[in-house]
């Protein structure tokens, strides 16, 4: 009984979210209005400074000047937004993990890893500097929005079904894990229809949403797995225990990277690739898998031939 209200809190989250965000994408993101400048030749051939405060944010047409193209975009992401209540239902809450649930968390976790990493490497004007240490996630949103949409979609998708599928696997019950990783999933999704506003409009209610869910998906998305990480980490399995200081770890370098060097799609993608990783290991190989005990096995191999 309990169990059943759980699954049914959960799912009913799940679907206020997606509600809420349709609303919001319907009722404000449409008529919303954003500058766009599209740089000549001549401009290409400013210096870095001149360039940089001149279209830093502002790189090429509306997104949304099809408003059939918009709608489409607003019912297909409301849609899959919707469908993680399902996904709660079928792999969280499902009597026995199915063949087909496996293959659909392997093959998103694996399209999630190979696409930010291809996204992470786009072209980005030679003005804005170094792809590895100048340039974001969000600012090659602004070359390519409608990658940038995709990237939100599969790194959401991909982190919240495998966090799902690491729970379900483990039999892991903390209700804290799957709300943080719910909510974090959610947040990426007005990250990636709220563009980087540039240098211009910093510390305005666009920039602040902008870069708010962003950090939200990143320590929510990564707070799922450490409390998984730390449930385990209690229990001394010396594995996991090695797994949850080297994700820390790399947590903690993320951080001072940034400080240090700046931000840049490369240093925020080093915790993701963490964090495939170890979704991909723990999840689809054995080596996180405990061994029975000679003992233990030869037990229910007499209980079997009973």
């Amino acid at each position: 009984m309990q169990e059943n209200k759980m699954q049914k809190t959960y799912m009913a989250v799940c679907g206020i979210i997606a509600a809420v965000y349709g609303l919001w994408m319907s009722l404000f993101m449409r008529w919303d209005q954003y500058p766009y400048i599209i740089p000549t030749d001549a401009d290409m051939r400013l210096p870095a400074e001149e360039f940089v405060a001149k279209f830093d944010g502002m790189l090429y047409e509306p997104l949304y000047a099809n408003a059939t193209v918009y709608w489409l975009w607003v019912i297909f992401s409301t849609a899959v937004l919707f469908m993680y209540a399902l996904f709660i239902k079928k792999i969280l809450f499902a009597d026995k993990i199915t063949k087909t649930t496996t293959v659909f968390c392997a093959v998103n976790l694996i399209a999630g890893f190979a696409f930010i990493t291809w996204y992470g490497f786009l072209s980005f004007p030679a003005q804005f500097g170094n792809i590895l240490t100048d340039v974001t996630a969000s600012m090659l949103g602004l070359r390519y929005p409608w990658y940038f949409k995709i990237w939100g979609v599969l790194a959401s998708l991909s982190i919240f079904t495998n966090t799902l599928y690491m729970y379900r696997k483990n039999n892991y019950k903390g209700k804290a894990g799957v709300i943080v990783t719910s909510l974090g999933c959610a947040a990426i999704y007005v990250t990636i229809n709220v563009p980087s506003a540039g240098l211009d409009l910093v510390m305005t209610a666009r920039c602040l949403s902008h870069w708010a869910t962003a950090l939200i998906f990143a320590f929510l998305g990564a707070a799922g797995v450490i409390i998984f990480l730390l449930h385990k980490f209690r229990q001394k399995d010396k594995k996991y225990m090695v797994a949850t200081i080297v994700f820390c770890a790399v947590l903690i370098l993320m951080l001072v990277l940034l400080v240090t060097v700046g931000k840049s799609a490369f240093i925020e993608n080093l915790p993701m690739w963490v964090a495939y990783a170890l979704l991909f290991i723990i999840n689809f190989t054995s080596f996180f898998d405990k061994k029975e005990s000679k003992t233990i096995s030869e037990e229910k191999q007499k209980q079997t031939v009973h």
